[in-house]
């Protein structure tokens, strides 16, 4: 073959290369409605490699054609999948909840009624409270997800009012205040004719567990036994061996260690048979605690041992090796207990790692979510600029490729390649530009705090002053003058309300008060404040002028919390409280 013939034939292939990939890109078949309807229902809440294609997929399409109910529906796909997928994303899952709800704003009440009730608005916060609270551990974020959903509960809901307030008590639930869970979810058992069969053991389950935790098992028995009823009814096996495993330790609690060993014995022995590997660990620690109970420690050391390889989470882990080093130590064997000890603490390090890097991520997040609305015009005009100029080069590859030879053709490859280069070094610039952004807003927060307390520190000193002005008129009483008194005394209150400078705190130091109350839980509410006004800087005048006391009271007051939380004389109490903030 000649040379000018092979060359001839290599520009031919090119052009039909360009050709094809131009095409492809540009006339590519949208799919109709009706397909993303389906795929939406087909894939909703599932969290499979082939769902998140299908999630992407209607997305894409939903917005060339510009189809709402599409759009908002793959919006709280995503969220679900990014939330309960292996990989979950704390990110993500508040990336994709802040599109679906900016989304749903821009629907009309009443023309888009129908698309606003397919989009099941209660059922979505509820979805993602749980996802806040139980994936990442967030159960005050979770919290607030969870009160948008009372006011969107349409009267005579029975069903979605009882999952509300077991959504609320399972909050109660994970901050172990059990009497409070109980509270809310007792009085719903009177309300569970004809809400189904999956509601009303849901709500059992989550009453027992609460009384469970309180060691009453007289109360949790019979709930047990009536969820055993009704999943024989419902022929649900897992169900009926799950609640059977239950049933083992309120035979336990109740005072028959014998009849809870057999039992759990007879459970164990199911799971083994059918690999059910997520109900064997909570029946191996069972076993454990039962025989120990007899006296039996060699048994209870080897299933305590054994339920370290069905543990799935690190609270569990530390459970069971807590546990185990006491055995070791009631066997008299010193230096497992002490092996076991040291793996319990490098877990309890691990945990509170994972709470802090949870809290610090979640408020980076929304931080994030803020600064790109911020951006976002800005950001979808120079994308757009970057798509026209790539749109613009393809167009230019196509032309050429017909008239030119392969190596003009070639050239121009390398010039596409070098705008596309440019292209993403601009979008670099852009990134670093709103990381220095989001680095000055949050110096901002910090300053405004501190510039909060302050403001309300003045205030309140020029109260003070007008009302001692106030009182020193000695004439005889006035009704005006003893009103405008009155009004004063109430301003000074008001403003002496803690509840505002507490939340802007705990947005700076979101697990301050927590960490107070889990390592000194006989602090007051007004010794907690103390501590909060202290971590912020304020000076002993500021702060009596704030708590409306004087400078002497805040001066014994600090002394005494010195002492009640066992801090060194050579450590300042601020010192103190920076140190605890940054554990």
């Amino acid at each position: 073959m000649s040379l000018t013939k092979s060359k001839n034939l290599l520009t031919w292939i090119v052009f039909l290369l360009c050709y094809n990939l131009f095409y492809a890109q540009n006339n590519e078949v949208l799919i109709d409605l009706r397909e993303v309807d389906s795929l939406n229902k087909l894939y909703y809440g599932k969290h499979s490699e082939d769902a998140y294609i299908a999630h992407h997929k209607n997305l894409r399409e939903s917005i060339k054609m510009q189809y709402p109910k599409g759009i908002a529906s793959a919006y709280k796909s995503l969220m679900w999948y990014h939330g309960v997928n292996k990989n979950s994303n704390l990110d993500s899952v508040l990336h994709y909840a802040d599109l679906f709800e900016s989304k749903v704003v821009t629907f009309n009440t009443k023309s888009d009624s129908l698309l606003i009730k397919f989009l099941e608005l209660p059922q979505y916060y509820l979805n993602k409270g749980q996802l806040l609270s139980n994936a990442f551990g967030l159960p005050e974020q979770g919290l607030e997800s969870y009160f948008k959903v009372y006011p969107l509960i349409p009267k005579g809901d029975t069903k979605l009012s009882i999952a509300y307030n077991i959504s609320i008590a399972e909050i109660y639930y994970q901050k172990f205040q059990y009497d409070k869970a109980l509270r809310v979810l007792t009085p719903l058992l009177k309300d569970t004719i004809g809400i189904g069969s999956f509601t009303k053991k849901r709500l059992l389950k989550n009453i027992s567990a609460n009384y469970v935790q309180k060691d009453m098992a007289e109360k949790s028995y019979p709930l047990h036994k009536e969820i055993l009823n009704l999943a024989i009814k419902d022929n649900d096996i897992n169900e009926i061996w799950w609640i059977k495993n239950r049933l083992t330790n309120d035979y336990f609690r109740l005072g028959q260690p014998k009849k809870a060993i057999d039992s759990a014995l007879v459970v164990r022995k199911y799971c083994l048979e059918n690999n059910d590997y997520q109900l064997i660990f909570n029946n191996t620690v069972y076993l454990s605690t039962f025989y120990h109970a007899i006296g039996n420690l060699k048994k209870a050391i080897a299933y305590r041992k054994e339920a370290i390889q069905y543990s799935s989470g690190l609270e569990t882990k530390k459970d069971v090796y807590d546990r185990l080093a006491i055995y070791y130590t009631e066997n008299k064997e010193y230096t497992n207990a002490i092996d076991i000890y040291k793996k319990k603490n490098s877990i309890i390090d691990s945990i509170r790692s994972n709470e802090k890097k949870a809290v610090t991520n979640y408020i980076e997040s929304n931080v994030k979510l803020l600064k790109e609305k911020q951006k976002s015009q800005q950001m979808q005009f120079n994308v757009e600029l970057l798509e026209e100029k790539n749109k613009k080069q393809k167009l230019y590859l196509f032309s050429i490729s017909i008239a030119l030879m392969t190596i003009i053709t070639l050239l121009g490859s390398i010039l596409l390649y070098r705008k596309y280069r440019k292209g993403e070094k601009v979008i670099e610039v852009l990134k670093t530009n709103e990381k220095k952004l989001l680095e000055e807003k949050i110096t901002l927060r910090e300053n405004q705090l501190e510039a909060s307390a302050i403001a309300v520190t003045q205030r309140l000193e020029t109260l003070n002053t007008i009302k001692e002005e106030l009182d020193f008129i000695k004439q005889p009483k006035i009704p005006k003058l003893e009103e405008a008194k009155t009004k004063i005394n109430d301003l000074i209150r008001s403003a002496s309300d803690m509840s505002i400078i507490t939340k802007r705190i705990e947005s700076e130091y979101p697990t301050m008060t927590t960490k107070l109350i889990e390592r000194y839980p006989n602090l007051s509410d007004t010794q907690i404040r103390y501590c909060l006004l202290t971590k912020l800087n304020l000076s002993i005048k500021e702060t009596a002028s704030i708590l409306n006391v004087t400078p002497d009271t805040v001066k014994v007051a600090r002394s005494r919390l010195k002492k009640k939380l066992d801090i060194p004389p050579e450590m300042s109490f601020k010192l103190f409280l920076d140190q605890l903030a940054k554990e």
